[in-house]
């Protein structure tokens, strides 16, 4: 981390939209044109004299609306009274005409109008939950730089979330398509992030994005979820010049190292290891322990929603190594019957399990590892989520499993040319 930056990490100082300064001046503007009438101030067509609070509030109000109300010239009552109504007559309109254009521009104004500005930004393709990590990440660096977050769907659930705190310019579209891209003014970016959860469109994105930009070679990342897709992709043309991560495997590698394996050298025996859920997580998980922890676990019981075929997929790309065997487990981690299975596997090895409960709903892996924890109080257990959660860490304290976030272990395992500092030269 920047020694230099003061933010902590993950929290970004807030900047305000041009939308709450305009609010702010209309408010002063408003109340100066109270204020000026409530002093005594009277207009030359309006008869202000007996009018109550309520009447000057509305006339205030009206002083805004553009060919509205004709009030006159304000005349009489002290001077710095006629001075804050004369300023409301000038200044109220100029906010309403703003708004208005404003509002007009983004109605109207093609999508390169809107973007022509750009130099020197970092582009970020998708809105989800990793795209989030990487920016509060930069943003605790960098709280200058300008982030244009391209995403595909304007009812994601992030998109308020990233505006309000992360002051973001957002693109609606397909960061593939030409147009899109001609807008984000690719050549002149600084990076690029394709953080998208469809791997094959960063990866389309990315070969498009360096025909129109070579000068980005090793300046764009590529997020590709599907571990044996990455690896089979890994000798392309456009992987060799841009980053490609799993960010499983970030988090999958770290969890081997600094837990599993450290389990592992503390016990006399082989431990059976449960992986209640085989997504690209469950994955990824197992792929690592074969890399860094041969020969020290035992057998591997595989439970999921659809645990033979992630198997299948698994023994295609990247494979099961030799020296343990395999209980391979459909059904659903909560359903009794499949805890049941999951019990006869465990008693037939005769020694406490280590459980990695990783499926893609944190609410079921914390539920499962509570019901893990209670049947088999020694078992060694961690439950998955992706971001801190004080709840899950309070339950996990007093349950005593280990709760384990992908989140930070992603942030972590982003290197430091992900975030770059010196300004690239201008295209």
């Amino acid at each position: 981390m920047d020694s230099s930056n003061t933010t902590p990490p993950g929290i970004s100082r807030f900047r305000p939209a041009p939308g709450i300064w305009r609010g702010a001046a209309f408010l002063a503007v408003y109340l100066s044109g109270l204020v000026g009438m409530l002093l005594g101030v009277e207009v030359s067509e309006r008869d202000l004299a007996g009018s109550g609070v309520a009447t000057k509030a509305y006339y205030a109000l009206g002083l805004f609306v553009v060919g509205g109300l004709d009030l006159g010239v304000p005349q009489g009552g002290p001077l710095i009274g006629r001075i804050m109504l004369w300023a409301s007559y000038f200044l109220a309109p100029l906010i309403t005409v703003s708004a208005l254009v404003e509002a007009t521009l983004r109605i109207i104004a093609p999508l390169g109008l809107r973007t022509w500005r750009l130099r020197d930004h970092i582009i970020v393709a998708g809105a989800g939950r990793l795209s989030l990590v990487y920016i509060e990440r930069l943003r605790a660096r960098d709280m200058k730089c300008d982030i244009v977050v391209v995403e595909r769907n304007p009812a994601h659930p992030l998109i308020s979330e990233l505006r309000r705190a992360h002051r973001i310019v957002f693109i609606m579209g397909d960061i593939t398509r030409d147009e899109v891209l001609e807008s984000l003014r690719v050549e002149r970016a600084r990076q690029v992030m394709l953080l998208t959860g469809d791997d094959f469109a960063n990866l389309d994105a990315a070969a498009k994005i360096l025909e129109r930009a070579p000068d980005l070679k090793h300046h764009i990342v590529a997020h590709v979820s599907n571990l044996a897709f990455m690896k089979s992709v890994a000798d392309s043309s456009v992987a060799g010049v841009c980053d490609t991560f799993n960010g499983h495997e970030f988090a999958a590698v770290h969890l081997v190292k600094d837990q599993l394996l450290t389990r592992f050298e503390s016990t006399p025996h082989k431990d059976l290891v449960v992986l209640a859920g085989f997504g690209r997580f469950g994955r990824t998980v197992l792929h690592q322990l074969q890399l860094h922890a041969s020969g020290r676990f035992g057998d591997v019981v595989i439970v999921d929603l659809d645990a033979t075929k992630g198997a299948r997929q698994f023994e295609e790309q990247p494979g099961f190594a030799e020296g343990y065997e395999r209980a391979i487990i459909d059904g659903d981690i909560l359903d009794p019957l499949v805890r049941q299975q999951i019990g006869t596997v465990i008693d037939r090895h005769g020694h406490d399990p280590v459980i990695v409960v990783g499926s893609g709903d944190d609410g079921t892996n914390l539920h499962a590892a509570l019901t893990f924890e209670k049947q088999y109080p020694g078992a060694y257990i961690i439950a998955r989520s992706f971001r801190p959660s004080s709840f899950t860490t309070e339950v996990a304290r007093e349950a005593g499993f280990i709760p384990f976030n992908l989140a930070e272990l992603i942030a972590e395992g982003m290197p430091e040319a992900w975030f770059p500092a010196a300004r690239r030269a201008v295209r």
